[in-house]
């Protein structure tokens, strides 16, 4: 206990230090930090709003003039360094090129595992960032996009469905499916198959994205409680087994076995699950692969990269389908509520695509016509920029200071958690001006692109740390909304959640139905569940167009 309050009011001296001379609210306690500022802000938000809403929120209650600053928030989390100006962005994950903070490996391990790529740093991370890289080279990119195709006519084939039936559904679950469908294909080149049937893979994935710190962040002893412990731990168990099962199999192919020469092992196709074997194989035959002869009896494979694979596996599985799923929710949810845009992309589709019975086809054949569909692509960015799925979170070292572009002054980053919320700079007017809340997808038009913010902009991030997969989201973004926009009318529900709240869903939980239900006038907000989701799921109607 006395080990406790030693390093509390340890943390707290270097915050208060930080602050006598850096931005931040006002009001610190050696004692309590800035939690009280933190219940203040809380009391005018939805208890379930995603904490990416939180810097803005301070910046202007306060009055705080820079587009960063320190917030103490400690034992809750470590004292905090709030980014939300470009350039300042721009350091901390590009030119200083922080690490990832250890809180990301917290949350990382129960989602993926430890060492997982999200969240580590130095050789290892290098080691399967070049291990992966080929699975999203452009090349390979493009021939998946006939399978995309055939697990969105899937997900279309839902919606008629559900149109059917004149039901209210949450349309995020649905849009999961979806994408855990494509990413199974391209991690493991498997047909999962969960818009047709229960995974069980699945059903651990989604559970355990709900047993992760997520709102229970603001609860310390949320996570050792005994049930919830014992739930991670099970649903650990069963993705490990299942990806285990893959792995072995794969291991033991013919195609797949050391002695096979390189040229013939590079015809498979680049699934991650692949990828990660040939890395294995090269590395167990020192570069001799080629010259070996044909093993038909290949050893047992390391126990240790077995356990690295499967975590790196399960990474792609939690990121490749989480925050897609999302982007395709909010789109459609953008398109619905603003009908110019809504007409603009449809327009785009006929003229490219044909009929809406055709387009499937024509995308199959040909998939470089997704170039062509610029006002889509700017639909999809514009949705990124105003709902972005996460942040980027880093450490900070010592003697590494960040420094304001305006006054030149600079500031330490060691012992705080550098965050750059993309929601908070997505959104600053400083940065996009009077339209920073509008959904406006013309900005990102070529005419308009020398008109955005120079490092305004990062759904992906920038830097060496980027999202491996994010040509992958992009296109599957596009054929999604290729497939959907003239075929349905789609309609946010939240005038009727009991309707679907006996679903099964993990959404439908009371507790968060009490108290205020919207931000700013905004129902969908998102909120921390692994990632930014619609609240509720985004309940929606549907109806099929004539």
């Amino acid at each position: 206990m006395l080990d406790f309050i030693g390093s509390h009011l340890a943390v707290t001296a270097v915050c208060a230090i930080a602050l006598t001379y850096a931005p931040g609210p006002p009001g610190h306690s050696m004692i309590w930090g800035h939690l009280k500022i933190m219940g203040s802000i809380m009391q005018d938000v939805p208890a379930r709003v995603h904490p990416h809403v939180i810097p803005l929120r301070i910046k202007e209650k306060y009055n705080i003039e820079t587009d960063y600053f320190y917030l103490d928030v400690w034992p809750l989390a470590d004292p905090m360094l709030h980014v939300f100006d470009p350039d300042v962005a721009q350091q901390v994950t590009v030119d200083l090129a922080l690490p990832k903070h250890s809180t990301m490996a917290d949350f990382m391990i129960h989602l993926a595992g430890p060492g997982d790529m999200v969240s580590s740093n130095g050789p290892h991370w290098k080691k399967w960032r070049t291990i992966m890289n080929p699975g999203f080279a452009a090349s390979h990119l493009i021939s998946l996009v006939p399978g995309i195709v055939d697990d969105s006519l899937i997900f279309c084939q839902r919606m008629v469905e559900h149109a059917e039936k004149g039901e209210i559904f949450r349309l995020e679950e649905n849009a999961t499916r979806l994408t855990v469908d494509i990413i199974g294909k391209v991690t493991m080149d498997l047909k999962l198959n969960t818009q047709s049937a229960p995974n069980e893979m699945v059903t651990a994935f989604r559970e355990q994205v709900q047993l992760v710190p997520n709102e229970g962040m603001l609860d310390p002893l949320a996570m050792w409680r005994p049930k919830g412990i014992y739930k991670r731990w099970r649903n650990g168990r069963v993705m490990n087994r299942y990806i285990g099962k893959v792995l072995d199999e794969r291991f033991a192919r013919a195609d797949n076995i050391a002695g096979r020469p390189v040229g013939e092992r590079k015809q498979r196709k680049r699934v991650m699950i692949d990828l990660a074997l040939d890395a294995y194989q090269s590395q167990q035959s020192g570069g001799e692969a080629e010259k070996a002869q044909v093993n038909t009896n290949p050893p047992q494979m390391d126990a240790e990269f077995r356990r690295a694979a499967i975590t790196q596996i399960r990474t792609f599985v939690f990121a490749g389908h989480d925050t897609t799923s999302s982007t395709i929710c909010y789109a459609l949810y953008m398109l619905q509520k603003n009908p110019e845009c809504m007409a603009r992309i449809r327009q785009e589709h006929d003229e490219n695509l044909g009929g809406v019975e055709s387009a499937p086809q024509l995308i199959k054949d040909d998939p470089h016509i997704l170039k062509k569909l610029d006002y889509t692509m700017c639909v999809v960015r514009e949705t990124l920029r105003l709902w972005p799925a996460a942040g980027a979170v880093r450490g900070g070292l010592p003697g590494v200071m960040i420094r304001d572009p305006k006054t030149g002054e600079s500031y330490p980053t060691e012992n705080f958690l550098v965050w750059v919320p993309h929601y908070a700079l997505h959104r600053n007017p400083n940065v996009w001006g009077d339209s920073a809340n509008t959904f406006d997808p013309s900005r990102f038009l070529a005419q308009n692109e020398s008109k955005l913010p120079e490092n305004g902009y990062r759904p992906f991030e920038k830097g060496q740390r980027n999202c491996i997969g994010q040509e992958l989201a992009l296109i599957e973004a596009r054929i999604i909304l290729a497939l959907t926009v003239r075929s349905f009318e789609f309609q946010a529900a939240y005038d009727s959640l009991d309707e679907p709240k006996d679903d099964g869903s993990y959404y439908a939980d009371e507790r968060w139905r009490k108290g205020k239900q919207d931000l700013d006038g905004e129902e969908a907000y998102q909120i921390l569940v692994g990632s930014a989701k619609p609240r509720e799921g985004m309940p929606t109607r549907v109806k099929v167009r004539l």
